[in-house]
């Protein structure tokens, strides 16, 4: 049973009246990383004096956030980073315990880990099975070694391969990601990491378009010059062909950058999409409840010094942001949006939008939804700012 102690004090803490019936998602982010990779935007930390410090954190604000979400049943729970696999499992072995203790998670829970391939072994695998883990997901990004150089991985493709095969053959679910756009990737390398990809038998495969933000080192290089990254078109054109050879391998493109086998779609992203709740626990972690945005701080030793009162972001959506979410998320997907909602959100503009996606070839009518084709994926973000 869980530790209902205090129970009422919470909420209010943070403005969340949380309906039980209603189901969450939890977030974890687990920073820690052996090296900070140069394409990375995200709130790592590669100092692992740390952990046991951040572990302790992140057990407060599970209890405090346990108390504010009672008897919220929670179906997926997505262990993110940094590199998850990176935690020492006695700090896992912790967490999952207070998870448990103060959150109903559900028998059936999707439960996901993100890991490299480094840290993937059947000691290492089978210890995160036997904590609930049911799902796991690589980031390989490459099969080839020059282009993983490139962007600081430490793992080679023998560690991936192996890696991949050892996470099927456990029988938890499996994830990998490859990232098109590389530093030192052609056409042919790109088709041959697609290819090894499809044939280790991952039930999903996440395909990411190199986005550089700024300051992050490999932004800063290809800015001097000391990087040249594939032409934008034939990373379009290799993106295009990408769909169409993971679709005859059986893996669907769902949503822009996802595709799975039948029934291996992850639950947890999914609700992202759906505009389904979720909360977020950790360094710059960010959380949607009810018309509530918020997130941690990304700054670790203002974390560990202030869990659970470490939130610098918040803000209540309106009825316009909310109109505009849900058309944004729901044409993320492959399903797309039922014609006659996009015309009841959008009226005369969006029918006039709707129809000009259809003559011009970036969306396609299936039944009663409007979606993109995968060339509209390519420009949805400039084509969906038209409606707004």
């Amino acid at each position: 049973m869980r530790d209902r102690s205090g129970v009422g004090s919470g909420a209010s803490d943070i403005g969340i009246d949380y309906k039980s019936n209603r189901m969450l998602g939890l977030y974890l982010h687990l920073p820690f990383c052996a090296v900070h990779c140069t394409y990375c935007p995200f709130a790592i930390s590669t100092d692992l004096a740390l952990q046991d410090d951040y572990t302790n954190a992140l057990l407060r604000e599970i209890d405090h956030a346990g108390l504010a979400m009672d008897s919220a049943p929670v179906d997926t729970v997505y262990f993110g980073g940094g590199t998850p696999s990176r935690t020492a499992l006695a700090n896992l072995t912790r967490i999952f315990g207070a998870l448990r203790r103060r959150f109903l998670i559900e028998p059936d829970a999707e439960i996901t880990l993100e890991a490299n391939p480094e840290d993937v072994s059947e000691a290492s695998v089978a210890a995160w099975r036997s904590l609930g883990v049911n799902r796991i997901s690589i980031g390989v990004q490459s099969f080839h070694d020059a282009e993983l150089v490139a962007i600081g991985r430490i793992h080679d493709r023998t560690r991936a391969l192996e890696a991949v095969r050892t996470v099927v053959a456990s029988g938890a679910r499996s994830s990998l990601d490859l990232i098109l756009g590389l530093p030192q990737q052609s056409a042919e390398t790109f088709r041959e990491s697609l290819d090894t990809a499809t044939g280790l038998g991952a039930g999903h495969l996440s395909l990411y378009m190199l986005d550089l933000e700024e300051r992050t080192p490999l932004q800063v290089q290809a800015a001097r010059g000391r990087v040249v990254l594939p032409d934008d078109d034939l990373v379009a054109d290799l993106y295009l062909e990408a769909v169409d050879r993971l679709g005859a391998a059986g893996l669907r493109q769902y949503e822009i950058s996802n595709f799975a086998r039948p029934g291996d779609q992850s639950r947890h992203n999914l609700r992202y999409w759906n505009r389904a709740e979720y909360l977020g626990l950790g360094l710059g972690a960010h959380s949607f409840v009810g018309r509530e945005r918020f997130a941690n701080t990304r700054d670790i030793r203002r974390y560990v010094e202030l869990a659970p009162a470490a939130r610098d972001f918040h803000e209540e959506l309106g009825d316009a942001e909310v109109r505009r979410e849900r058309i944004f998320l729901q044409l993320r997907q492959t399903s797309g949006m039922y014609y006659e909602e996009l015309v009841a959100r959008c009226g005369q503009e969006g029918i006039e939008w709707m129809e000009r996606g259809l003559q011009d070839g970036w969306l396609q009518r299936v039944g009663d939804s409007v979606s993109f084709t995968p060339s509209g994926f390519l420009r949805s973000n400039d084509f969906m700012s038209q409606l707004f």
